[in-house]
């Protein structure tokens, strides 16, 4: 149990602004560092998913910036990496006032590999020139070379990207005494309530855009990927995962009167099974981790609080036959309609399985239980990774 507790807990960060640009910027934030006179030129080469993701997020702080060059150019003039992920809290007005007067060409080019990876290369006016690697964790740096010499070298390591979770996981009978034995570990346990406690605010914070009570996962996606300066706990490597599967949850929880040791226990049990399904699937994935896992975490979890487990399964088919195959096009406003979509078919999926109405295990990729229906999609996945070629090429015409 301490084992599953340890994992968790890597499951559950603190953020602000997407995930993507801040990777990006506190790559190029150690440029910074090294560059004797002011860089010139910076040359980027990123991963596919990387682009995809930073594409059109937008930039807390900024006034109105997204994407990858904007990030790459307020790292560098932020030039301190001491915030890690939530470098965009460093931005003030003269980091804005420098970007929009700089000369710095950013040029981007993408790179074939299948983790996360950001090159950058910066050159002044008189030769010098400094190189970043961030490799596999959005914090990974991994090589530093000034003028071609390294300054650091690490080889990073395959345990720093994925976090595996066991098969038992799938295993419904014992979920309730897994949830109650992780409740009792202080660290996992005051970690939740704080995560909950930080996007229950940024639901809050929502109502600008939209109602909660219409739907609690719209507006807060929306205001993040739109670089609202809004802080989330995430959830597997997402913030609109935590939105869904830790706020949502929690908002729909307090609605109904649930108490807060029971919301903490139904949140622990939906970012179990949120991130089990993420670790199936990949971290940074083809397929959308909102819907494909988050949205399944909270059905889990309000049955749970009602104690009707045992309709999990049903309710389960109901939702994935719905909302099964839905792809990721990268991280955008956009992102909120599909926060949307999971919460409201994890709510009409558990009121039909409370009025008996569920879809036959022979149907499609339906199997005889939830382990066997994630595998039997899993087979889709390379399939689903084709899309995003297509949509590479999309956005590359966009830029």
């Amino acid at each position: 149990m301490e084992e599953l507790s340890k994992r968790l807990l890597k499951m559950i960060e603190f953020s602000l602004g997407c995930t993507e640009p801040a990777a990006i910027a506190y790559n190029t934030a150690h440029i910074a560092k090294y560059m004797k006179k002011d860089a010139k030129k910076i040359s980027l080469e990123i991963d596919k998913m990387t682009f995809k993701n930073a594409f059109a997020a937008g930039i807390p702080n900024s006034n109105g910036l997204t994407g990858t060059k904007n990030a790459a150019l307020l790292g560098y003039f932020i030039g301190d990496t001491g915030k890690s992920l939530e470098i965009f809290t460093m931005i003030d007005s003269s980091v804005l006032k420098r970007v929009s007067e700089n000369g710095i060409d950013v040029e981007i080019s993408l790179s074939e590999k299948k983790e996360l990876y950001i090159h950058s290369h910066a050159y002044d006016d008189i030769g010098n020139e400094v190189e970043i690697v961030t490799r596999k964790t959005h914090t990974g740096i991994v090589e530093i070379k000034e003028n071609g010499k390294y300054i650091f070298k690490k080889k990073a390591k395959k345990a720093e990207e994925e976090i595996e979770f066991e098969d038992n996981c799938f295993e419904f009978n014992a979920l309730r005494k897994t949830v109650n034995e992780l409740y009792k570990i202080d660290d996992l346990r005051n970690k939740i309530k704080k995560a909950i406690e930080i996007n229950l605010e940024a639901i809050e914070y929502s109502k600008r855009y939209l109602d909660p009570k219409i739907n609690p996962a719209y507006g807060a996606i929306y205001a993040r990927m739109g670089g609202d300066s809004v802080e989330i706990a995430s959830c597997a490597g997402s913030g609109n995962k935590g939105i869904v599967a830790i706020g949502s949850l929690s908002y729909i929880a307090k609605m109904m009167r649930f108490n807060e040791e029971d919301i903490t226990k139904a949140v622990i049990l939906s970012c179990l099974l949120t991130s089990l399904i993420t670790s199936k699937f990949g971290f940074v994935s083809s397929e959308c981790g909102v819907i494909h896992a988050a949205g399944v975490g909270v059905i889990a979890a309000l049955l749970y609080l009602e104690n009707k487990l045992e309709l999990f399964y049903d309710a389960f088919k109901n939702y994935i036959e719905a909302t099964g195959g839905v792809f990721c096009d990268g991280a955008k406003k956009g992102c909120s309609m599909k926060g949307y979509v999971a919460l409201e078919m994890a709510l009409r999926a558990i009121d039909l399985a409370k009025n008996s109405m569920t879809i036959p295990n022979t149907d499609g990729f339906l199997g005889e239980s939830f382990k066997e229906t994630i595998f039997n999609l899993m087979q889709y996945d390379p399939y689903f990774k084709l899309f995003d070629r297509e949509t590479i090429d999309i956005l590359e015409r966009k830029s």
